[in-house]
């Protein structure tokens, strides 16, 4: 019984996906399917994934949305996906060659853990060595927000969800925006959840102009009411350590102002009395240094 999806979500990706899928025929372990969400790609994606099912040795499943963007393309994943776990690999990412392999070896030490929400492997970035940092040496049970303030965790993540608790975290939708960082979702599964961090990687990855991390600041600056969310979040987030957060508000003020003018409102919904002093004198501030 296959008890392993592969999710890869893409958009207009048809001349780097033969890269993915090389990697996924030449897995030393076959017990996965394949499921591909295309975000209304205008390229010849279509035509491109019935070759791969032309070639395939495992289960191609391709469903085809009108461009909404990734975040919408997970949540059309998590209404279709039937196996127990599931793994996000990026149209642009490739597996090792025993990538498949490790992730079967590692879901038993999971499966009774009923705080564990999945699994997370550090990604290989071939061409950046500073987005390729592995600090950690040992397999620890820790929250995305733990890796990175606690532990000091810099690099990108490979994540192996158990399905059914993956499925209580859809991304919210704001009409007209097609981006969504997805730390909105991981910080709710903070609040309820770990990952198993395990010190292998099982996705490569190159660094690419075209890819959304590239895009950075114009994406938020595009999609300001998820942007505002996903900084509210992190701002109010006591786990995070302070200074952290007074960075965190800042830009929550910046991206909520796009679509909220009220200074009142937007104080509000800072939770904390010393990030509200903090923002209150940061005002204060630049008026003062404007005179």
């Amino acid at each position: 019984m296959i008890e392993l999806t592969i999710f890869t979500p893409t958009y207009n990706r048809a001349y780097i996906l033969p890269q993915l899928f090389d990697s996924l025929l030449a897995q030393t372990n076959k017990n996965f399917e394949w499921l591909i969400v295309d975000d209304g790609s205008s390229d010849n994606t279509k035509n491109l994934i019935e070759d791969f099912k032309s070639k395939a040795d495992f289960k191609i499943i391709y469903i085809c949305q009108e461009n909404q963007g990734k975040h919408v393309a997970i949540n059309t994943a998590l209404s279709h996906i039937k196996t127990a776990y599931f793994a996000t690999v990026d149209s642009d990412d490739f597996l090792q060659k025993n990538g498949i392999e490790i992730v079967e070896k590692k879901i038993p030490s999971i499966t009774q853990e009923n705080k564990i929400i999945g699994i997370a492997s550090p990604i290989n970035i071939l061409n950046n060595t500073a987005r390729n940092k592995k600090d950690i040496d040992r397999d620890i049970a820790v929250t995305t927000n733990e890796l990175k303030f606690k532990y000091g965790y810099e690099g990108e993540l490979t994540l192996i969800f158990k399905t059914d608790l993956a499925k209580k975290f859809e991304y919210p939708i704001f009409k007209g925006e097609k981006f969504m960082l997805e730390s909105v979702v991981f910080d709710r599964m903070d609040s309820d959840y770990k990952f198993l961090y395990i010190n292998a990687s099982i996705v490569n990855a190159e660094y690419r102009e075209d890819g959304l991390t590239a895009q950075g600041k114009k994406l938020l600056l595009n999609n300001p009411q998820g942007s505002a969310l996903a900084y509210k979040q992190k701002m109010n987030n006591s786990k995070i350590p302070l200074n952290h957060r007074k960075i965190f508000a800042k830009n929550y003020w910046d991206y909520e102002s796009l679509n909220n003018k009220s200074f009142v409102s937007k104080l509000n919904n800072i939770q904390s009395l010393q990030l509200k002093l903090h923002m209150i004198g940061y005002f204060i501030k630049r008026i003062l240094d404007k005179k």
